[in-house]
């Protein structure tokens, strides 16, 4: 849960995401589906800190009254020829502030 006072910038996940394979096949990309900011998008983002560590942070204020809950989705993708990819999510609900 996360308060909808929370700035932009806030972290509510560290990412850790691995691959045993070497060379193309074990280089990895990782990003947020629904994220970027358009119309519908998700407000977090995901930020790369260092060695296949990431965090997933908010990139806008919060809303709880246009929305109290997102689900987000984490897909991390490797490089290799065919590219393989993987999922995970979690729900993130916005708890209310006092804020009239």
């Amino acid at each position: 849960a996360l308060s909808e006072a929370a700035p932009p910038g806030t972290v509510i996940a560290l990412v850790r995401v691995t691959d045993r394979d070497s060379g193309k096949n074990g280089q990895l990309q990782c990003r947020v589906l629904g994220g970027g900011g358009g119309p519908g998008a998700i407000p977090f983002t995901l930020e790369e800190n260092y060695d296949n560590f990431y965090t997933v942070v908010t990139d806008r204020p919060l809303d709880r009254e246009a929305q109290d809950e997102y689900n987000v989705t984490i897909v991390a993708r490797d490089e290799g020829n065919p590219a393989l990819n993987s999922t995970k999510s979690f729900s993130v609900r916005i708890l209310d502030e006092n804020d009239n």
